[in-house]
């Protein structure tokens, strides 16, 4: 919701607020509003100018709208007023009085819609339809003004509510009107891919090239290579990506790269171009890379999430190298930040965690899922609770601690549609292997969950972000599972052999330690 705040804070000259701690405080008691006047009101509301965010229900509504009964001109503090209703309708989760209120500020601004607040809470209702609509409507200063993670969120809230078509339709139709120049950069690739699918479903065939010029990561040639939805343009993506991904892949380190050089203070563009060196097995040069952010340590910068995620990059490069204990170095720094002040440090604890069960270091791994809990009870998703889960489930186990699992394991099986790999994952390290079939065959037949139950197939070789696990993934259960391998078969083929990606190829050979 932070981005839909900025044209209403011009208002009042305040600062963006950090993000809104669950639960609003104690509220001090307020004077009597009706016997002050608009200027005592608005010397009130200054004092501090991020109390309204922090109590909207108790301050920031009931301040705004005294404030608004009396100004000489109501107007300029209407949106004020309703978007502290926003913020209390979402603080009682009241989301569709939010969405309401949300309709109301785009009404009384159409050509500047608050669009974060709109997908927030479309997000919030699974209201994809009304998501999609909004972005459409967009116009080209609309579109320039849309933030990657709203655009990524109402991708994700299409995925999940079955309406990934009319997703890729939009993008399509983005793509095919030349709208690609008003969005923003790091957008252009999820755009072009989902156009793409769109492409290959209406027969599309002359688009086709253009769009592959948007996407150079090698993780989406992966995807594009073996889901059949891509297969009328398989030979115009082979062609682009070369064999083993080696044309796209350095494609992909030169655009990455330019990116950071144009803006060499975007830490985000920074881990860009560090997850590229990786993702073309050029692993010491991404160790390289990914240091330089001392380099602005020493400059008394303090350390961003882009920093953070090129440091996880660093750790993967040293295991590719087969450099564990200089990995292990890595995530003990990252493991160190201050979860409060950072709250993106819940990704690199359970990174953290996840790695050390993967590779077989059960009492290590469990102790590291400790860390991650207790950062991920303020900070984490229901995924971001599903991966430790699946890792607690599977280092207990190993530990002999089998029934201790059983919290993590009803966990599993409960959420089981946020992140179905994961709860296989844990199934099979307690032998439930029927059950986790059945799981992988209802997500493989549902539009709503495919995608991620797509994405749980995905073998060592073809995932070029993670370290390798020695523990048992889907991909193991096929050969013995006829009615699971035809289903598969149905949205994927294998890799080719010869777009098996360089990276894999140039990684030290996983080392044993434990059983699959």
């Amino acid at each position: 919701m932070a981005s839909a705040l900025r044209p209403l804070l011009a208002l009042t000259g305040a600062l963006l607020a950090p993000p809104l701690a669950a639960g609003e405080p104690a509220a001090e008691p307020l004077p009597d509003l009706a016997a002050m006047d608009a200027r005592g009101i608005a010397q009130l509301f200054s004092q501090d100018e991020n109390r309204w965010m922090r109590e909207p229900c108790t301050f920031g509504v009931p301040v705004t709208t005294a404030l608004e009964g009396k100004a000489n001109d109501p107007s300029k503090i209407k949106p004020l007023r309703l978007f502290a209703e926003a913020l209390c309708a979402d603080r009682e989760k009241r989301y569709a009085d939010g969405a309401r209120i949300a309709a109301a500020l785009a009404a009384l601004e159409p050509a500047d819609p608050p669009t974060g607040l709109l997908l927030y809470f479309a997000h919030r209702l699974d209201d994809a339809d009304t998501a999609i609509a909004h972005l459409r409507g967009l116009d080209d200063a609309g579109l320039g003004k849309l933030d990657p993670d709203d655009y990524w969120t109402a991708m994700r809230l299409a995925q999940r509510v079955g309406r990934s078509a009319e997703f890729d339709a939009l993008a399509l139709a983005w793509a095919d009107g030349g709208k690609l120049a008003f969005l923003d950069t790091a957008v252009h690739e999820g755009v072009a891919r989902a156009g793409l699918r769109a492409a290959a479903v209406a027969g599309r065939g002359d688009l086709a090239e253009g769009l592959l010029v948007s996407i150079t990561s090698p993780v989406s040639y992966i995807t594009m290579l073996t889901h059949r939805v891509y297969a009328p343009f398989w030979p115009q993506i082979e062609a682009r990506a070369g064999n083993h991904l080696a044309l796209i892949g350095e494609e992909h380190v030169r655009v990455t790269r330019a990116r950071l050089v144009n803006a060499p203070e975007d830490r985000d563009r920074f881990s860009e171009a560090a997850h590229a060196l990786h993702y073309n097995g050029q692993f010491a040069d991404a160790i390289a890379l990914s240091q330089r952010w001392r380099e602005r340590a020493a400059r008394g910068k303090a350390i961003e999430e882009g920093d953070a995620w090129a440091l996880n990059i660093e750790a993967y490069a040293h295991d590719s190298l087969g450099e564990t204990r200089k990995a292990d170095a890595v995530f003990e720094e990252l493991a160190k930040l201050d979860p409060d002040e950072h709250n993106w440090v819940v990704n690199f604890v359970i990174n953290r965690a996840t790695r050390l069960v993967g590779q077989g270091r059960w009492k290590e791994g469990l102790k590291a899922t400790e860390l991650a809990r207790k950062v991920a009870e303020k900070q984490g998703s229901t995924y971001a609770k599903l991966i430790i889960a699946s890792d607690r489930a599977c280092a207990l186990e190993r530990l002999g601690r089998a029934g201790d699992a059983a919290p993590e394991l009803a966990y599993l099986r409960e959420n089981w549609k946020e992140g179905v790999g994961l709860a296989v994952r844990g199934l099979l390290c307690h032998r439930q292997e029927a059950e986790a079939v059945g799981l992988l065959l209802d997500g493989l037949r549902d539009d709503t969950t495919r995608p991620r139950t797509l994405a749980a197939f995905e073998t060592d070789e073809l995932d070029l972000f993670y370290t390798a696990t020695i523990l048992r993934q889907p991909s193991d259960l096929t050969a013995a599972h006829a009615d699971l391998a035809a289903e598969l078969a149905k949205h994927v083929r294998p890799m080719p052999e010869a777009f098996i990606p360089q990276a894999a190829l140039k990684r030290v050979a996983r080392k044993e330690g434990a059983a699959r």
